[in-house]
C-alpha cells in the first residue's frame, strides 16, 4: 500500500458547524446541536453448506433521523416557522389550510389535486462543516426534508438563566458530502 503524504490531521471539532434551513430560516441562528445521521442497508444470506451461511450486500438503504436541537427565541419565531412547516403538512389548525401551503385544490369531486407541484412541503438541508480557522470546508446537503416530531419546550420556574430548547427530527431522501456549495 502506497504512502499517502497529504493527509488531513486536523480534527473535526464538533462546535465549527452551521445549519442552513432553506423553508426556516430563523432557526440557523439558534442550532446548538445537529447529527450527521448513520446509514445501513439490508444484506441477502445464502446458505453455503455444513451450517455456514454467505453474506452479500443487499439492495435498500435506510438512514437514521436528522436530530437538531435549537434555541428558542423569545419571540417564539422559530418555533412557530417549524410548527407552521409541520402544520402546512398535516393541517393541525384548519385542514382547509391544507391546499394553500401545498399549492393544491379540492376538485369537484372532492379529490385534493396539484396546482404547481407537490414538493413544496419539502426542503432542502445543508450542513456546514467549517475548518479550525473557521472556513467552510464540506458541506453535507440532505435532500427533500421534513419535520416528523418537534419536541415539546420545557419551562420552569426558579430555574437558572438557561435557554429554552426544542428538538426536532427530520427525514429525508439522501445526503451528500461535497467540498463546495
Amino acid at each position: 500500500m502506497a504512502y499517502k503524504s497529504d493527509i488531513n490531521k486536523s480534527i473535526l471539532n464538533k462546535n465549527n458547524f452551521r445549519l442552513l434551513i432553506d423553508k426556516v430560516p430563523t432557526v440557523e441562528y439558534y442550532v446548538r446541536s445537529c447529527n450527521i445521521p448513520g446509514v445501513q442497508f439490508s444484506e441477502a444470506v445464502q446458505p453455503a453448506g455444513l451450517g455456514v451461511d454467505a453474506y452479500f450486500p443487499g439492495d435498500k438503504a435506510s438512514f437514521d433521523t436528522l436530530e437538531v436541537t435549537f434555541i428558542v427565541d423569545e419571540d417564539l419565531e422559530n418555533f412557530a416557522e417549524m410548527y407552521n412547516w409541520i402544520d402546512s403538512i398535516v393541517p393541525l389548525s384548519d385542514p382547509k389550510l391544507f391546499g394553500t401551503y401545498t399549492d393544491t385544490a379540492v376538485t369537484k369531486t372532492n379529490v385534493t389535486a396539484s396546482i404547481d407541484n407537490d414538493l413544496n412541503q419539502y426542503s432542502d438541508i445543508t450542513l456546514v462543516l467549517n475548518t479550525n480557522k473557521n472556513i467552510p470546508n464540506r458541506f453535507i446537503r440532505f435532500h427533500d426534508c421534513f419535520p416528523i416530531s418537534l419536541g415539546s419546550i420545557e419551562l420552569e420556574s426558579g430555574a437558572d438563566a438557561e435557554p429554552a430548547t426544542v428538538s426536532v427530527s427530520f427525514r429525508f431522501t439522501y445526503y451528500e458530502i461535497k467540498t463546495t456549495s
